[in-house]
């Protein structure tokens, strides 16, 4: 998938293996993270598939969520996954890891 970013005006790829590898890295699932991101799990694979448009707010939420350090990782900037904390408020995220991917 590609995504702009708008801090250099050029498009980065999103390794859906390596994202997937970031969000469990952060204890979550990703439904979780669809959930803490306050859309459905559909609705993000859609948007991973390309079907439906990343708006610019679920960008921010998501690289939030898996911090830059997985966000490095999963859009190939750098080949390292760093457990690093996350920015998620505390208390946003707890139970985030219950309930399964569908």
């Amino acid at each position: 998938m590609t995504l702009p970013n708008e801090q250099t005006n050029n498009e980065e790829t999103l390794s859906r293996r390596r994202f997937r590898a970031a969000v469990e890295l952060r204890g979550l699932t990703v439904d979780g993270l669809a959930r803490s991101c306050e859309v459905s799990y559909r609705h993000l694979c859609y948007v991973f598939a390309g079907q439906r448009t990343m708006t610019a707010a679920l960008l921010a939420k998501i690289r939030d969520r898996i911090g830059e350090s997985g966000w490095a990782f999963a859009t190939g900037q750098t080949d390292s996954l760093i457990d690093s904390p996350p920015t998620v408020p505390p208390g946003e995220s707890e139970g985030l890891a219950m309930g399964g991917e569908r």
